[in-house]
């Protein structure tokens, strides 16, 4: 519940800007003491700038949310929504995945062929699902660790991947929109452009909330994505109007906790 309501008030804060204590207060149904732990929280992270009795979103550009906090929102959604793609990549031979907090979870189902990653912590659930190494055989991508977003990046991400080419791409995004994929830096947009590029089928994973994201650097259009896997949400139809209409396949999957499915 923290971690979702610390979620809503960075999505908030880019169309609002600024948000007093007792703005937060009656908009998120919380205590005084609450708000100002998660205000708090979001500044010492580096997403907002604290100020006398409310937050403010920092105007130089969309922050970069810390992989230790993104882990921890919507995870049983992203947890299903990786069960899910495994179906349409089991019998790949080889799969290049993206680093990402919904992507991590396709090392809980992973059970063979080849994966190519820039994602150490991948590697990290799957050494702990087999410990003599009788699982799938892990390529971990060059390139310079960054501790924000968790992943391999840069021109060695770049330089190792001329080597490889996959027969399925899986990546989760920092945002979609009706275009297609989009983020908040030319690096990770030309990473994951480059790494669904170099596989034939390419799948996105998507929860609710990368539907609501506002980043202003374009990754791949819609006519490049083959499948899109997410939650139902009817406020996110003209998105999904859109992918449908440039030939996205795109799969619904049910999440308990969440009001709205597809079925």
């Amino acid at each position: 519940m923290k971690r979702d309501r610390i979620q809503q008030i960075l999505n908030d804060l880019q169309h609002l800007r600024v948000l007093s204590t007792a703005q937060a207060e009656e908009r998120y149904h919380a205590s005084k003491a609450t708000i100002r732990r998660n205000f708090n929280e979001l500044a010492a992270s580096g997403l907002a700038l604290r100020t006398h009795g409310g937050i403010r979103f920092l105007e130089q550009g969309v922050p970069s949310v810390p992989y230790g906090l993104r882990e921890e929102w919507n995870t049983e959604e992203k947890r299903i929504i990786a069960r899910e793609a495994v179906k349409y990549i089991r019998d790949s031979r080889s799969v290049m995945i993206y680093g990402g907090s919904t992507t991590e979870h396709l090392g809980l189902y992973l059970s063979q062929g080849r994966i190519v990653t820039n994602l150490p912590d991948l590697c990290r659930i799957l050494r702990m699902r087999f410990p003599t190494g009788d699982g799938p055989q892990v390529i971990l991508t060059g390139g310079e660790f960054n501790f924000r977003t968790g992943n391999l990046e840069g021109p060695a991400l770049r330089r190792s991947l001329e080597n490889y080419e996959c027969d399925a791409g899986v990546a989760s995004v920092y945002g979609v929109d009706e275009t297609g994929l989009i983020d908040i830096s030319d690096e990770c947009s030309e990473q994951i452009a480059l790494m669904l590029e170099k596989s034939s089928l390419r799948i996105i994973l998507a929860d609710h909330s990368k539907f609501k994201q506002k980043g202003f650097c374009r990754s791949l259009p819609w006519n490049k994505i083959h499948i899109l896997i997410t939650t139902f949400d009817p406020e996110n139809h003209a998105v999904i109007k859109s992918a449908q209409s440039q030939g996205v396949k795109v799969v619904f999957v049910s999440v308990p906790d969440r009001n709205h499915s597809p079925r």
